[in-house]
């Protein structure tokens, strides 16, 4: 059976807790790294810095300052809970189709990738859900550039194809409206 532990802020005492549960405390930012901690059957309360089962790294201490000290995220376990703005799946569609057909999609689909975390459907050891790393980030941004730099030149062949035929009949407009003229003047 796993270990258990009692955490203690101020004048509040939690617990029994698991490692996991500790964990997740600490992801999301509800323990700090000065806050003390007992194993089940212990009686000897320790600093948060000082678990042995936190240490990365056992020749430095500060890792459990790292860990503790960084903001607050949420992290998810059910994928189906995940709001679909947020899902990997939903996320890279609309960057696909943005990117071929609708440009609305791929800026919505940008939009959530610079705000959030994307998540996938595959978890961590711990069970939690893995999401996208921030490297996605320059991909889209390169994606959305080279898909502006291929709408504008687009829309250059389109107005070049098209000037001759508007002037041809803003020409036809122009001698119509002076032929209606004369015809109304006389």
């Amino acid at each position: 059976m796993d270990a258990l532990y009692y955490i203690s802020k101020g004048q509040k005492t939690v617990g029994p807790c698991s490692l996991d549960d500790l964990y997740g405390y600490i992801a999301y930012g509800s323990v700090r790294d000065s806050d003390l901690v007992r194993r089940e059957g212990s009686t000897e309360w320790t600093p948060l810095r000082q678990l042995d089962e936190l240490q990365i790294d056992p020749a430095d201490p500060a890792t459990v300052r790292e860990i503790t000290t960084r903001r607050r995220t949420a992290r998810l376990r059910d994928y189906a809970k995940v709001p679909k703005d947020r899902r990997a799946g939903v996320v890279l569609g609309r960057l696909i189709c943005g990117s071929l057909i609708f440009p609305p999609l791929l800026w919505k689909g940008a939009k959530a990738v610079f705000q959030d975390r994307i998540y996938s459907a595959r978890t961590d050891a711990k069970g939690y859900l893995l999401y996208w790393p921030r490297w996605v980030e320059a991909v889209v941004m390169a994606l959305l550039v080279i898909n502006s730099i291929a709408w504008l030149c687009l829309l250059g062949w389109i107005w070049r194809e098209a000037t001759p035929l508007g002037q041809e009949i803003s020409g036809l407009l122009r001698t119509g409206i002076h032929d209606l003229q004369d015809w109304l003047g006389k």
